[in-house]
């Protein structure tokens, strides 16, 4: 393991505000990802899903979520349930 260096505490400060900068445009960034994310187009669900639930196994359709969109990536279902398809 590297031993950490030593320094000023002025030192210090001017990286860690250094790291702050770094950190904010880091954030800025992340935001507008998921700004971009947010605005992806939708689609219709038009796999036969089943899930497996509490309850038994069930469909989007038995769920009361067949008209429901669907992000491509699946992202879309927000019904907390495990596909088996």
């Amino acid at each position: 393991m590297t031993r950490p260096t030593t320094g000023t505490r002025e030192q210090w400060l001017a990286a860690r505000l250094e790291l702050l900068q770094a950190e904010k445009e880091l954030t800025r960034c992340s935001d507008e990802l998921a700004r971009r994310r947010r605005r992806l187009a939708w689609v219709a669900v038009e796999k036969d899903y089943v899930f497996g639930t509490d309850h038994g196994d069930r469909t989007l359709r038995a769920a009361g979520s067949a008209r429901r969109l669907q992000a491509p990536d699946g992202l879309g279902l927000r019904m907390g349930l495990h596909a088996r398809h």
